[in-house]
């Protein structure tokens, strides 16, 4: 298997066209359907159902698309991450969830990196354990995460704040100015929680699970903005951390009974070695941690 073929084969998949796909490709039609014949042959199935107009998947052909997608995105990456190694300007690849990157991010590029010029950074958004498993396929070089239990062995790990997560709810809502609430009297809120790739949102259900609750989730996303506006809007409750919910107006915060704290903190991988620039944002927060500036 090549990876021109499996390029070819995406391509054809994505505009559902072989013809389609030539053109956006820039070859000819005989070399996409070369492509994939050599894919059927070697793996011994078959990969399309060819029509008079078109063709469809066959459950291989599913199969092989759906993988094909994370091997060809990580190849990218590689590509991108070695051009960028020749020119001797890659950046650091740095991952961040949602409410730790609303939390670190301004400072980060406010503070840290107008004193550092030569410091370049290439971001990308997801939950925390995604993150994680970036780090661990080096496609990431370090991450920001919010967690609520020690990190598995395998990360090194320097915290960076420690904020109580708390829920949410319009201003309105007749709960809005209590002083604490308990699990148990939200079994008939609405929620909208982060998508199970997000820890809170394992957190949050395991809250409810012990307190023998069955929840009432309306939504879930993997968007902060979704979820603020939903909470705003007074559709849904949820849950947030306080260093993110004091940005959003219209929304009041109120601790659980049991309070909830997360920690973020800066990961990565314990058998990476550092770069420079890695070294730069360990020794940041490390001072920051001890009083330093």
């Amino acid at each position: 298997m090549k990876l021109q073929q499996l390029r070819y084969f995406k391509a054809a998949c994505q505009y559902s066209s072989l013809t389609t796909a030539a053109k956006a490709l820039h070859v000819s039609q005989p070399s996409i359907s070369t492509a994939i014949h050599e894919l059927e042959r070697e793996f011994g199935v078959q990969l399309m159902e060819r029509r008079y107009q078109g063709f469809t998947l066959t459950a291989e052909g599913k199969t092989l698309w759906e993988m094909s997608e994370g091997l060809l995105r990580h190849v990218s990456q590689l590509e991108q991450r070695m051009t960028d190694l020749g020119k001797k300007q890659a950046p650091l690849r740095i991952g961040v969830s949602p409410m730790a990157g609303v939390a670190v991010l301004t400072e980060l590029y406010a503070g840290l990196l107008p004193r550092h010029p030569q410091l370049t950074l290439s971001t990308e958004e997801a939950g925390t354990n995604a993150l994680l498993g970036a780090l661990l396929e080096n496609t990431l070089d370090m991450a920001f995460v919010s967690h609520y239990s020690p990190l598995p062995p395998e990360f090194l790990s320097i915290p960076v704040m420690v904020t109580e997560t708390k829920w949410c709810t319009a201003s309105q809502h007749p709960a809005a100015r209590r002083a604490s609430v308990r699990i148990e009297e939200l079994a008939e809120e609405e929620l909208v929680l982060y998508q199970d790739s997000f820890t809170l949102h394992n957190i949050v259900l395991d809250r409810f699970r012990r307190a023998g609750v069955q929840p009432r989730i309306l939504h879930e996303t993997s968007q902060l903005s979704m979820i603020y506006a939903l909470i705003q809007a007074g559709i849904a409750t949820g849950f947030l951390m306080e260093s993110v919910a004091y940005l959003f107006p219209g929304l009041s915060w109120i601790p659980l009974d049991l309070p909830l704290s997360a920690t973020i903190s800066l990961v990565w991988e314990r058998q990476r070695s550092l770069s420079r620039d890695m070294c730069l944002l360990t020794e940041h927060y490390a001072a920051q941690q001890s009083g330093g500036k």
